[in-house]
């Protein structure tokens, strides 16, 4: 085993097929976590803990913009060109309100190396100018002298085509009014009423604090050398010392009581809006941790509105005060757990009607109990997706990453 890390845990994992070995670098504190098994479709990702103070959208933007070239590869659009010539089976990256994750995936092994070292270059070295916030994040344009400035920009655009959608806002919305004074509650995403607020110097400060090797959670997964793993892992590491970062989650306080929050949206040209009323119920729960209760609240979350016989959404929709369900359902990627859930397609004067349905269908079921066949078919349902483990459009090896990382 390499010298340069600590293994900290290892655990066989049957059900996966795999031994996980967990890792601390010694000289950074990076952790890495090493799943090792027969699978030909080889994954590495670098993780970042990315803590938003605002709604800029610097994560997202940053994400964007550290694929846009790099040190050692000073090409335009590495990622491109990646998509072009490698033997990629994924390529890609993602900005959630709490991390940033850059993963490859490949059944070359050559190519799975290369890959790992264009993100690795392009994460730890990116060049990232001016220029390129202006094109990634925003900046001004205008057509013709007599028209007013506008904005424009990747992101910019992308986020102004997010807030369009009122299922979009509507989640948005929801998770920030359950996380006020929180990094929940702004969007990482970035709101395009704050885009053109985010400075060149806050937007490289932010990747200087952020994406350092301290602050990363590296992942390998796959039917590659595992001891190789750690020496590529050492040369990208080996420059750096250890640093103290400030992006830990915090844990939310909860309501001292219920709150209730309005906002509009955008319904088109359409001039009858009477019907395009949305209400959702949304609590704020436990944080994830608990892997006992994680699936508990899975199982319950299926149970309640996961099929159509189930009690909560067959009472919403036979109700007639709406045309669908509406709401987040069970979100459970966040430090905390989130249920919402409601109607859309409703009218304003029929809130109050929904929120009463809401509690006294959840309530008849505290007091009359849930039907077993019902709880029985619910685990069984998680059961055999679990087994199955179809990750549709992702290899494996990502899914699973994004459960570690929850």
């Amino acid at each position: 085993m390499s010298k340069a890390f600590n293994l900290e845990r290892e655990q066989t994992i049957p059900e996966l097929n795999a031994v996980a070995k967990l890792y601390v670098h010694k000289r950074t504190g990076a952790r890495l976590l090493s799943m090792i098994n027969d699978d030909e479709n080889k994954v590495f990702a670098i993780n970042f803990r990315t803590t938003p103070k605002d709604s800029t959208g610097v994560p997202h933007i940053l994400e964007h913009s550290v694929l846009g070239g790099s040190e050692k590869y000073p090409v335009k659009e590495p990622f491109v060109e990646l998509l072009k010539g490698s033997l990629a089976t994924f390529v890609n990256a993602f900005t959630f309100p709490d991390k940033t994750c850059y993963p490859v995936a490949s059944q070359n092994l050559q190519d799975f190396y290369n890959l790992i070292d264009v993100y690795m270059d392009a994460v730890l070295h990116p060049l990232i100018s001016e220029q390129t916030l202006m094109q990634e994040g925003w900046h001004y344009e205008i057509n013709d002298p007599n028209e007013p400035l506008t904005y424009k920009g990747v992101v910019f655009n992308e986020m102004k085509g997010a807030y369009s959608s009122p299922d979009s806002i509507l989640e948005t919305r929801v998770i920030e009014s359950l996380f006020p004074r929180h990094i929940y509650g702004v969007d990482s995403g970035g709101d395009p009423r704050h885009i053109p607020d985010l400075t060149y110097e806050n937007f490289r400060g932010f990747w200087e604090t952020y994406y350092h090797p301290s602050n990363s959670f590296i992942f390998f997964y796959g039917n590659d050398d595992p001891e190789k793993r750690l020496d590529l892992m050492q040369g990208y590491l080996k420059p750096y010392k250890k640093k103290k970062v400030k992006s830990v989650v915090p844990l939310a306080k909860p309501f001292k009581r219920p709150k209730k929050v309005e906002f509009s949206y955008d319904a088109g040209d359409d001039q009858d809006i009477e019907k395009k009323h949305y209400l959702v119920v949304n609590w704020k729960l436990p944080d994830t941790s608990d892997a006992v209760l994680n699936f508990s609240l899975r199982i319950l979350g299926n149970i309640l509105i996961g099929t159509p016989a189930s009690p909560l959404k067959k009472a919403l929709l036979d109700s007639g005060l709406g045309e669908d369900l509406a709401g987040i359902g069970l979100e459970s990627e966040l430090r905390h757990f989130i249920f919402s859930t409601g109607l859309k397609g409703t009218r304003k004067h029929h809130a109050k009607k929904i929120e009463k349905l809401i509690f006294d269908t959840l309530e008849s079921l505290v007091r009359d109990g849930i039907d077993p066949d019902m709880v029985a078919a619910s685990m069984n349902t998680l059961e055999f997706r679990l087994r199955e483990n179809n990750t549709g459009a992702f290899p494996v090896g990502i899914a699973l990453m994004r459960r570690v990382l929850t």
